[in-house]
């Protein structure tokens, strides 16, 4: 019973979890082996069969992830408009990432490739850590979706050989802009901080900024979008020779 209530219950939390603690060295050791053995078998995992299988199996990890994230706030009486909604982009990602992995649509690629692969890295490496600790399921679900974001962008990567163009970092631009545009009011109408629009996250590089959205919110809105430009670096001089032959 006391580890059912460890893993599933809330639990008071004294101090914050802390970053590159061993939990969360060893969580992003486990997804570092998963995408090096994507990576090492790709050609094995181009076959259809094989393809199909592994495909959909990381599809329903992320399925039954989405279901328990919401029986976890069904039980936990913490369904509600605050903290439910799938406004932070790696929920939104996680979903992308589901039907991507199902219907193998490069328009969705295009998304994930920038919201989810930025997004889910950078949560992996500086994670919230407002989260409950390890072992407590909320722990293990963030490093499931996060880990689950990036090893879906990186199989349709190095299996199906998708890549992103010109083409998708204006898509993403403009998408993001409206992601903004709508989530900011959403926030104060139900009180809530998706994408840390409203109160900054704790003990992240925005420390050194007041806790003030006037100050914080443009430098997370100017992060994003220079981490879109720096993930479409790699792939300039392989359009650049493309138009050239």
């Amino acid at each position: 019973m006391d580890f059912i209530n460890l893993f599933w219950k809330p639990v008071e939390q004294k101090d914050f979890t802390k970053n590159f603690s061993m939990p969360h060295l060893i969580s992003l050791f486990i997804i570092l082996l998963i995408v090096l053995a994507i990576y090492s078998f790709r050609e094995t995992l181009r076959k259809p069969k094989y393809e199909k299988f592994y495909s959909h199996f990381i599809g329903l990890i992320l399925i039954f992830h989405q279901l328990s994230i919401y029986l976890w706030y069904i039980t936990n009486e913490r369904l509600n408009l605050k903290e439910s909604l799938p406004l932070y982009l790696c929920r939104i990602s996680v979903i992308l990432s589901i039907i991507m992995l199902f219907t193998k649509s490069r328009k969705i690629f295009d998304v994930l490739y920038f919201w989810g692969l930025g997004g889910a890295f950078i949560a992996l490496i500086f994670h919230d850590t407002s989260i409950f600790p390890f072992p407590h399921y909320i722990f293990i679900q963030f490093f499931i979706s996060h880990g689950g974001i990036l090893i879906s962008v990186l199989f349709m990567i190095f299996v199906h050989k998708y890549t992103p163009d010109i083409n998708s970092l204006k898509r993403m631009l403009r998408w993001t802009l409206v992601y903004f545009i709508v989530t900011i009011p959403i926030n104060y109408l139900v009180d809530a901080n998706y994408c840390y629009l409203r109160y900054k996250p704790y003990a992240s590089p925005l420390d050194f900024l007041p806790n003030d959205p006037i100050y914080f919110v443009p430098f997370i809105i100017a992060g994003m979008y220079s981490l879109f430009l720096l993930l479409y670096l790699p792939f300039i001089n392989i359009y650049s020779f493309k138009n050239q032959t």
